[in-house]
């Protein structure tokens, strides 16, 4: 997921300038966000918010000076050759079974597109769970197995299990889940992880859920999914991407075999979201789930073939703010599972006060959509750029445009009205028209 909290000391919840921290528990914590939009209208705002019942936790911040300047931006020409689908691709399986089958419905001249969804299990990737639930559903997609990163905003142990209660919950209870990755370069927050966690330990009432190990790790079961299809599989990865490059360094063949990589993560053109406690000394040029494991994301940028990945950065996903009119209005039209639980854990105590500060954003949800409706359809728009990853210094973890990158695909702006409607649509078990892959 990616952040623009904002701390009074450095980064953002999402998308802008300032920085944020998440210290606490609405009734227990004292805690100061600032906002900041950026130019595509995005209004600047700054607000304080203070409540404390019981102890009290209190983290104070200094904003740190953002860095805007940019360096130029190398563009290549030519344009990325489009993929063949399953072109002369095959492999034994291993094992895995296609997650719950028989609720998969083919569409007419159209075959579920496998995936894979990795992520950190906060909020945002628990809505997005909850959305790919209902497009495998439709028989959208063949949602073939989740993994869940240690290293990110969720917290690890309680993550696998609250992907365990999303797929109960939405009727999925087979498909396969792992977890693993448990450190980064850079530490997640502390104070984060405790207000997601309380998020989704109230949206989904799984306190009493003890958290069971997976009998693999993420990267097997990655690998396992991948190799076992008998389509090339997608994947999202909508945090750290620490478990698919575990996936791509121990498992040969993993990277042929994966049809696009959808990742949620970096910022090219807009300043970067870092917040909180632990991010002091970074120029906030950066993206967090980049932030957190630049070293993999540098990786599974130069191992995956050329055109293959498509980064959902900030640029896109400043355009796809959460708005409390449309909370209401996904809570007046939810009429079934999926969307029940997505506006349950938008309606959590902590999340409105964020919510009316213009500083939440659909990160997760948008790459995940933009995937459902197929590469040709225009919902993000993308445009080639050769990418490589800062690994050290003050701008580590940020997204730059290098000779030496390597060329895929980058999101740059992205139609805010048509993603609500989409994402509500499918999630309440509407339709709209597929993209053309």
């Amino acid at each position: 997921m990616g952040y623009r909290l904002s701390s009074v000391r450095h980064g953002s919840l999402g998308s802008s300038p300032p920085a944020s921290d998440i210290s606490g528990r609405p009734p227990t914590t004292s805690f100061v966000v600032a906002a900041v939009r950026d130019e595509s209208g995005l209004k600047a705002r700054s607000g304080r918010l203070v409540a404390s019942i019981g102890s009290t936790l209190e983290l104070s911040m200094k904003r740190a000076t953002q860095v805007s300047a940019r360096a130029g931006r190398s563009r290549f020409r030519k344009t990325v050759a489009a993929l063949a689908a399953g072109a002369a691709l095959s492999v034994a399986s291993v094992g895995v079974a296609p997650a719950t089958a028989a609720t998969v419905t083919e569409t007419a001249g159209h075959r579920p597109v496998p995936v894979v969804y990795d992520s950190d299990l906060d909020f945002d990737d628990a809505s997005t769970l909850a959305f790919l639930c209902q497009a495998h559903k439709q028989g959208r997609i063949e949602l073939r197995a989740v993994t869940v990163v240690n290293n990110g905003i969720g917290t690890a142990g309680r993550s696998l299990t609250h992907a365990r209660t999303i797929l109960r919950k939405c009727g999925l209870p087979r498909v396969p889940v792992a977890d693993g990755s448990p450190t980064g370069v850079h530490q997640a927050p502390p104070e984060a992880r405790e207000t997601f966690e309380r998020v989704l330990t109230g949206a989904l009432d799984d306190a009493d859920q003890p958290d069971q190990p997976s009998a693999l790790t993420a990267a097997q079961l990655i690998a396992r999914s991948v190799l076992s299809s008998r389509d090339p599989v997608t994947v999202l990865a909508t945090g750290p991407v620490s478990n698919v490059a575990a996936a791509l360094r121990e498992h040969r063949g993993v990277a042929q075999r994966i049809a696009s990589l959808y990742m949620m993560g970096g910022a090219f053109d807009v300043p970067g979201n870092l917040f909180g406690s632990t991010t002091g000394g970074f120029d906030n040029t950066q993206e967090v789930n980049l932030w957190i494991d630049p070293n993999s994301a540098d990786f599974v940028f130069k191992t995956m073939p050329a055109g293959r990945v498509r980064i959902v950065p900030l640029d896109a996903t400043n355009h796809v703010m959460i708005t409390q009119a449309y909370v209401d209005r996904l809570g007046a039209s939810a009429r079934t599972v999926e969307a029940r639980l997505v506006h349950t854990i938008l309606t959590q105590p902590d999340l409105p006060p964020l919510i009316e500060l213009d500083i939440m954003f659909w990160w997760d949800a948008l790459a995940a959509t933009s995937l459902v409706l197929g590469p040709r359809d225009d919902l993000v728009q993308y445009q080639p750029r050769r990418v490589s990853v800062v690994l050290d210094g003050a701008s580590s973890g940020r997204t730059i445009d290098s000779p030496d990158g390597t060329p895929q695909l980058a999101g740059y702006t992205a139609d805010g009205a048509r993603f609500e409607d989409t994402f509500t649509t499918t999630l309440n078990g509407g339709r709209h028209q597929l993209g053309q892959r």
